[in-house]
């Protein structure tokens, strides 16, 4: 692939979220061992941080000077955003032109849940797969996840994003499924998702009785401050009531996020705990705020048992090869599960029942061993799968983007 000379990653990257971070570190790495000539950079919404982690050059994803400026009123937001959109548009050929091949990494940008808005991701990313267009520089969406959206306008801009990409593949069937029923064209592959093949290797050894336990920030997935609220609550009794039972058998418990607005639930969890328990050490249940993906393999493969509710941390454990519950708040969750033969671990997050989690903690404990060797070949096997999309992009999709390109000068 020596043909291509500069590649930029687009999308949150660098904003918090593990699992975003972990996709753009599996392809970094991915490049940078197989093709270092190649010069990589970030379109993202956190420029100086992916700077100062990574090492490489990053701009930001839109423009945002026009938020904020625009006077007082309910007419003020709309209005900074319309302006910063319209800024975005010569914005985005701008950056389209600069590079070879746009590479959006994984994550689930073709989804709704968890407060998208058409007006935010999917309004920039249309943008960016138009503005590659124009300038003939290749936009891929590298093993993206998607679902069913109920927003029309959301669900048109996914549907222009995907027939503008060069390359399209989903991490799943129901992905594709759920694109292909909103009207997108079939994808160019069907591959994991792009965490599985991420460098970061387990080297700790299991220690009895600790419980890795992932905690969400979970408010619906719905836009309904009420109702959010009140299943923020019903899930921190029911998980609460789950843990001191752990404690009380004597296990430890780690409490970690997938996101770094999870760590102010994690400290409140810990202290629903410790105050029902204040008999117990202060050691017995402790949250870390963990920060890179890198930190949570090493902390998953310490667990002799994982609680999981986001959707890469559950990625994380069954990467390392440890018996988890999944707690999930999309059916992802339940269908990677399945995917695991895993399906009698799963929960709703907004139905979670603490009795049964118990229970399933207890059965996934007793069988650790047969688990842990079905997850582990499973896991190699999608590991391998993503690192062979990732040589098919490079060699038929990203090669070609700049042996045209020069072909037309």
């Amino acid at each position: 692939m020596t043909d291509i000379r500069r590649i930029a990653c687009y999308g949150f990257l660098g904003s918090g979220n593990l699992g975003n971070d972990a996709s753009l570190e599996t392809v970094l790495a991915w490049f940078q061992e197989r093709h270092p000539q190649i010069e990589l950079r970030c379109i993202t919404l956190a420029p100086e941080v992916v700077q100062a982690r990574y090492g490489i050059p990053a701009v930001p994803l839109a423009y945002q000077a026009f938020a904020g400026r625009t006077g007082g009123g309910r007419i003020a937001p709309t209005l900074g955003k319309l302006l910063g959109r319209l800024v975005d548009v010569p914005r985005s050929l701008l950056l389209a032109g600069q590079v070879d091949a746009v590479v959006v990494p994984g994550m689930g940008v073709l989804e709704e849940q968890l407060g998208v808005r058409p007006w935010g991701l999917p309004a920039w990313m249309v943008m960016m797969a138009a503005a590659c267009r124009i300038r003939r520089t290749r936009f891929v969406l590298l093993s993206v996840g998607a679902e069913p959206v109920l927003n029309p306008v959301t669900r048109k801009l996914f549907v222009w994003t995907v027939r503008l990409a060069d390359h399209v593949s989903y991490r799943d069937e129901w992905s594709f499924r759920a694109m292909r029923d909103a009207g997108a064209r079939n994808p160019d592959a069907i591959a994991p998702d792009v965490a599985f093949a991420h460098p970061a290797t387990a080297t700790a050894t299991v220690q009895p009785g600790l419980v890795v336990v992932g905690v969400m920030a979970y408010y619906g997935r719905l836009d309904d401050p009420v109702r959010g609220a009140d299943l923020r609550r019903e899930y921190l009794a029911s998980l609460t009531k789950a843990l001191v039972q752990l404690v009380d058998q004597g296990d430890r418990v780690l409490l970690v996020g997938g996101d770094r607005v999870d760590v102010e639930v994690a400290q409140e969890v810990r202290a629903a705990v410790l105050a029902s328990r204040p008999d117990r050490g202060q050691d017995t249940v402790v949250v870390r705020d963990v920060q890179r993906f890198d930190e949570l393999v090493d902390l998953m493969a310490r667990a002799e048992v994982v609680v999981a509710s986001r959707f890469h941390n559950l990625i994380c454990a069954l990467k390392v090869g440890r018996p988890v519950v999944s707690i999930g708040y999309a059916q992802k969750n339940a269908r990677l599960m399945a995917d695991f033969g895993l399906a009698d671990y799963c929960q709703d997050i907004e139905d979670l029942d603490a009795d049964l989690l118990l229970e399933q903690l207890r059965r996934a404990r007793e069988h650790r061993h047969s688990l842990a060797t079905m997850i582990a070949e499973r896991a190699s096997r999608y590991q391998s799968w993503v690192q062979s999309l990732m040589d098919q992009v490079a060699a038929q999709t990203l090669r070609s983007a700049v042996v045209e390109s020069r072909a037309g000068e």
